[in-house]
């Protein structure tokens, strides 16, 4: 069967939950043939050992070539598939169906991009902004969305059509490449859809300065692609009411459990904050 579609993960010592991702990306039931291509930056556990032993394309950068721009670029050039799949090192698909249902809207000649649906995993302790959908409330988010009907696309799971991309490089960019492209593809005149059959578990776990450094990196992805976090953001986020209140809900209920959600809306809009106005490069 020839290949139609292409999996690129981009990986970095991706542990146990990259090994049950593509365990569960090689088991998909599909109707079409697919290859599995990772190109790593520079592991130092299993993960290379793991690649060796499946059936998967290995191709393998220094760590300090690594950016997420060129670097994406770089795995969908080598992609094979008329489709091409983007999926982080630690989403695990659900079910055997996710991979023909991401393709699926891929009928309709104009779309271009498929994006795919996260959900929270059941059977580990979850980061309590995420566990109540909460993580994504601040205002730069909010006009994203706004911007784009509602779907802020994610290289975490999505399906590219290759030919709209190869009118659409990346090229080099620090963060936030996804939303670039979507941006890119959007202007002119590209459907993005959302497939909610399309699942995927994908969920993290911060502390303090994980929390911070995640948060300033997206204020740089949002000043890349034209959004503005003003000061009047950062402050108008970090006395949002909701925020507040579930603040209160989760120490009440004992969903709090760390510094981090304690402190997230207070972190997060001071680091986008940052991140938006000053930080010049990836805060690694």
């Amino acid at each position: 069967m020839s290949i139609c579609v292409s999996v690129i993960y981009l990986t970095k010592n991706g542990g146990n939950l990259f090994e049950e991702s593509m365990k569960t990306v090689l088991s998909q039931r599909v109707s079409f043939g697919f290859e599995v291509i990772a190109v790593d930056s520079g592991s130092t556990d299993g993960t290379l050992d793991l690649l060796r032993n499946l059936p998967a394309r290995l191709y393998q950068i220094p760590s300090n070539e690594f950016n997420f721009g060129l670097t994406r670029d770089y795995g969908f050039e080598l992609a094979q598939g008329e489709f091409v799949v983007a999926i982080s090192q630690d989403a695990v698909p659900v079910g055997d169906d996710w991979l023909e249902n991401l393709i699926e809207p891929f009928a309709d000649p104009s779309v271009a991009i498929v994006q795919g649906a996260d959900t929270m995993p059941h059977d580990r302790r979850l980061f309590y902004w995420d566990k109540i959908s909460f993580f994504y409330y601040t205002r730069d988010c909010a006009r994203w969305r706004r911007q784009y009907d509602n779907i802020g696309v994610s290289f975490t799971s999505c399906a590219v059509r290759k030919s709209v991309w190869e009118q659409n490089r990346l090229g080099r960019v620090e963060m936030s490449e996804d939303k670039v492209f979507q941006k890119k593809v959007v202007e002119k005149g590209f459907k993005v859809v959302f497939q909610h059959k399309a699942k995927d578990y994908h969920s993290h776990l911060y502390t303090v300065s994980s929390l911070a450094k995640r948060s300033e990196n997206e204020g740089i992805g949002w000043r890349q692609v034209g959004i503005n976090y003003s000061l009047m953001d950062m402050m108008l986020d970090m006395f949002n009411v909701k925020a507040i209140l579930l603040t209160f809900i989760g120490i009440a209920t004992f969903n709090i459990f760390s510094l981090s959600e304690l402190l997230f809306p207070v972190i997060r809009p001071i680091f986008l904050f940052k991140g938006n106005k000053f930080t010049r490069s990836y805060v690694q």
